[in-house]
């Protein structure tokens, strides 16, 4: 039975793959633990794959063979996908214009939104100084 329910953005998905800061590695393997043993529900939008994809491809640390590597790993994160259909977009668009970030970020606000639970990521930057509903969490 799932006692919790995460949506995890992009930079949590990275930090799985690729980040080598190990106190966000313990903590991120935990949250895989806990949604392989069914105890934690693990959520994104459809678009993680892509964005996962564009920083990888931007990483100076990843090469072309190690990038196409790690996207077809996010298939085996146990991360449930939800299609980005209009109306997600659409609350998403004004979300981004309400809290002056990209449409992209606000997809995982969005969804967290939708789903009423946290929102965790490892993105300091995008998520510090929003206001919301959604309970957003530091990795």
């Amino acid at each position: 039975m799932v006692s919790a329910k995460l949506v995890v953005d992009t930079s949590v998905a990275f930090t799985w793959l690729v980040s080598s800061d190990e106190d966000s590695v313990v903590h991120a393997q935990a949250l895989l633990d806990a949604s392989r043993t069914g105890t934690c529900m693990l959520a994104a939008p459809s678009t993680l794959s892509i964005e996962l994809a564009n920083a990888l491809r931007y990483s100076r640390r990843i090469d072309p063979k190690q990038a196409l590597v790690l996207v077809e790993q996010l298939a085996s994160l146990g991360v449930e996908l939800f299609a980005t259909t209009v109306q997600r977009v659409h609350v998403a668009t004004a979300l981004a214009y309400r809290h002056n970030i990209s449409v992209y970020d606000a997809l995982f606000l969005q969804l967290a939104s939708e789903l009423d639970c946290p929102l965790l990521t490892a993105d300091r930057r995008a998520f510090a100084n929003i206001d919301a509903q959604v309970d957003i969490r530091l990795l």
